[in-house]
Parts: C-alpha cells; sequence; structure tokens
C-alpha cells in the first residue's frame, strides 16, 4: 500500500511539474497597425497577427494584444508597459529584435490594358498616381522626388477607395503593398462599386520592407526565432498567408 502511495505521489508531481513546464505565460504585446489583411483588429486576426500568435504559442506563450496608435507602441515599449511590440521598422529601439517575421511588399499597380511600361520610381512622374497614406515618407529619396515633381499625385488613407479608382479609371496608377490590394480587391464594397476583372500588371520596382519584432527579454527573442523557422519548415507560415485569400508575391502578374 505503500509503495501505491508513493507511486501516486510521484505521478502527480510529475504531472505538476510538466503543467509547470508546459504552462502559458501570457505576453502583452502593442498593435499598432490596423490594416487587413496584416492585422484585421475587431476580429483578432490577421495574416501578421496569426504569425505572430502562432509562434509565441509554439514556445509557450499567449499573446495578449494591445491596440493602440502606432506611435503609442514605442511609448509602451520604451517604457517597459508592453512586453513587445508586433513589428517595426526602427532600428534604435531599447530590447531585442527578432528575425524579420513579416514582410511587405509594395508594387506600381496599374490596369494591364494600359499597357504601361514602368520600369522605375521616374517613370510615374508623368502618370496620375494614388499612393497609401505617408508613402512619400516612406518609400525613399527618389520616390519623395517624384511625388515633388508629379502633377496629379494624391495619397488617402482608405485603400479600398485606392483600388476603385484603379478600377474605375480615375488613376493610372495605385501604389501599394499586393495582399491589401488583392484584399480589397475581393471586397464586397469594391466588387458592387468597380469592376475587378480586370487585369492588373504589378511593376516591381520597390524593393521588400522587412519587419521585425521587438521583446523585452532576449530569451523571448530567441524562442521567437527557433518558433518563426518552425513555422516556415513546417509549411504552416505560406498556409496562414494563403488562408486570406492571396497569393505568393512571386507569382507576378
Amino acid at each position: 500500500m505503500r509503495k501505491v502511495i508513493l507511486s501516486l505521489l510521484t505521478g502527480i508531481a510529475a504531472i505538476s511539474v510538466s503543467y509547470t513546464v508546459h504552462a502559458e505565460k501570457t505576453l502583452k504585446v502593442a498593435v499598432g497597425v490596423t490594416i487587413p489583411p496584416y492585422v484585421i483588429r475587431e476580429e483578432k486576426r490577421g495574416i501578421e497577427y496569426d504569425i505572430l500568435k502562432e509562434i509565441l504559442a509554439s514556445q509557450g506563450y499567449r499573446m495578449e494584444p494591445v491596440f493602440v496608435p502606432l506611435s503609442r507602441t514605442l511609448y509602451l515599449l520604451r517604457n517597459k508597459r508592453v512586453d513587445g511590440i508586433m513589428s517595426t521598422g526602427q532600428i534604435d529601439l531599447p530590447g531585442c529584435y527578432t528575425d524579420h517575421h513579416i514582410t511587405y511588399w509594395n508594387y506600381a499597380i496599374s490596369l494591364s490594358e494600359k499597357n504601361y511600361d514602368i520600369k522605375s520610381v521616374k517613370d510615374l512622374t508623368d502618370k496620375r498616381v494614388v499612393a497609401f497614406q505617408n508613402a512619400s515618407e516612406y518609400l525613399g529619396y527618389n520616390y519623395k522626388k517624384m511625388t515633388e515633381k508629379s502633377k496629379d499625385y494624391r495619397e488617402i488613407a482608405d485603400q479600398s477607395a485606392q483600388v476603385m479608382q484603379l478600377f474605375n479609371k480615375r488613376a493610372d496608377i495605385i501604389v501599394g503593398d499586393r495582399y491589401i490590394f488583392e484584399w480589397y480587391r475581393k471586397s464586397d464594397q469594391v466588387q458592387e462599386m468597380s469592376d475587378v476583372t480586370q487585369k492588373v500588371t504589378y511593376h516591381e520596382i520597390f524593393a521588400p520592407s522587412m519587419f521585425a519584432a521587438v521583446f523585452q527579454d532576449y530569451e523571448i527573442c530567441n524562442k521567437f526565432n527557433d518558433g518563426l523557422k518552425q513555422l516556415k519548415e513546417s509549411g504552416r507560415y505560406q498556409e496562414i498567408i494563403e488562408s486570406y485569400g492571396v497569393m505568393n508575391t512571386q507569382q507576378l502578374n
């Protein structure tokens, strides 16, 4: 009987230790960009959101999103009010940077019937261009100079309106991320207002923008990098992207 009790106690202790090891630790992560399909705040999902959440879960962490304006994410990180931020392109933040976990692919997009020969930013100067908000600050010196010379350049916050302007031929070129364009192209609102069956051409004149997460704890960064590698090697990384109805960015046109 004594042996049975001892065995039971040993088993309970083992279960307790196992639970402690595998118990999820909650991490507060500041999320400052709400742009479908990367982050869909209302539904707590999105390409980038899901990737980050699954990577952390694979390493024993539960992500608790803290949705705030983009500038606020940096304040929260610097003042240690959160454990990390979802993504950033800045290079001077406190803490540790993970490997790049998400890439934004900006293109100049036109209707194929226009047959434009766009090889560089300079070729946009004489076109009616509609870009995402603050594009002139994000896309480099040459792009900013082009916007200053252009006679018909606009930036708008509503990217669904941007997509409609292309299909309704109120813009010659729109500048934006391919996944965002494809997401809005399939939305009910855009399909009701535009002929989205028109073929488009993606002019690859911008370098991809790669972003990393930042955490306070170096151990989290190391585990995150392990989880990211595993997610890609398993094929799950690409599955997440494709689950949002967007194509591999290498499959152009």
